[in-house]
């Protein structure tokens, strides 16, 4: 895997807005973090999700955005039924384009409504599921993509049930389907060991591979990398971008790239101008889910669902005068796919293109 030091966008991109509407989901996998799901929290209801999607209309003009992707993410946002109302309010508003992660096991009779109202479905497959729903997860897959709604599917290549996963991946792929590979390491704790997280569950964010798993993945990448004798850490494999965006990276000259190590420490990055996350359940906005990158150069929230004045008042004192993030992680979650750079001279020219030449 080659070193880049700076990755841009082959083509303009929306911002995109995802949206944790709830922890509820019907799957416990292992890898998941209770701070990222659970099986009992009640849906949040309808007025709630209204008065979020107001707030994120007012902060996206804010931005100066007329064009947003409003991706839908949970917990499972398909176990809500406030969900199906939800998505028919927001549709309303022309400049929105809806999008949904999931774990694909939504009952098939929603699929005409998915058809009719969304713009993309990125599903994540997941082997600890129970066999009937690992496969309504593929039937639902094939069946958007037969009808031609861009789908993808990131397979999470479970290190202890390697072959079902390389299974429903291949199965995927023979049916035509986008199918990405993904290895398990991109939680917000990338411990390869078992842990008791928040709620005293017993967690492993990032799984150990073998040699023949790694060469498996590096051939369906399509990578030249010489793999030894070592196991690697599903948090060590690099990062591809799950939305499929076109990227370019800096390797001495500009090429297309794909997939690239992530360890983007004290780069200048632009995450900021492309997404914002929503957690409903703690009602804390960020601008990215997983990066969860401030202008301070730490972790966390931007501000609260419960003082949306003060996110606003910030953000028009930012448009003021645009300042770039300093990327403060060791390694990139999944913010990657926006122009970034490790060095002054190459950001330059995209932050001009990104805030306008302001």
């Amino acid at each position: 895997m080659e070193k880049v030091t700076a990755i841009d966008l082959v083509k303009p991109e929306p911002f995109m807005v995802t949206w944790d509407i709830g922890r509820r989901c019907n799957f416990d996998c292992t890898y998941c973090e209770s701070t990222r799901h659970n099986t009992y929290s009640p849906p949040t209801v309808y007025r709630e999700l209204v008065d979020t999607f107001d707030f994120i209309k007012t902060y996206t003009e804010l931005y100066n955005r007329d064009s947003v992707n409003l991706n839908f993410t949970g917990g499972e946002p398909t176990v809500n039924p406030n969900f199906w109302n939800l998505v028919n309010h927001i549709k309303n508003h022309t400049n929105f384009g809806v999008g949904l992660t999931t774990n694909g096991t939504w009952d098939p009779k929603r699929t005409d409504f998915i058809l009719e109202n969304m713009n993309g479905v990125t599903i994540s497959w997941h082997a600890e599921a129970h066999e009937q729903l690992r496969e309504r997860a593929i039937d639902n897959a094939i069946a958007l993509h037969t009808s031609g709604l861009w789908a993808t599917v990131n397979v999470m290549m479970h290190a202890d049930h390697w072959d079902t996963a390389v299974d429903a991946y291949n199965r995927l792929k023979a049916a035509g389907v986008t199918a990405n590979p993904v290895p398990l390491g991109d939680g917000n704790i990338g411990n390869t060991n078992w842990f008791k997280d928040t709620e005293g569950v017993l967690r492993r964010t990032s799984h150990e591979y073998t040699k023949e798993q790694i060469s498996w993945f590096w051939n369906e990448k399509g990578i030249s990398k010489e793999v030894g004798d070592q196991i690697l850490a599903g948090n060590e494999m690099g990062r591809s971008c799950c939305g499929n965006r076109c990227l370019k990276g800096k390797i001495n000259s500009w090429k297309p790239v794909e997939h690239v190590d992530n360890h983007f420490k004290d780069w200048l990055c632009t995450v900021n101008w492309y997404f914002m996350h929503i957690d409903q359940h703690t009602k804390d906005v960020f601008h990215h889910q997983t990066c969860q990158a401030t202008f301070k150069q730490t972790r966390g929230p931007i501000g609260s669902l419960k003082r949306k004045d003060l996110i606003f008042d910030n953000v028009k004192r930012y448009m003021q005068s645009p300042t770039p993030i300093v990327c403060p992680n060791m390694r990139c979650g999944c913010g990657m796919c926006v122009p970034k750079a490790k060095d002054q001279i190459d950001f330059d020219p995209m932050w001009k293109l990104v805030t306008g030449n302001q």
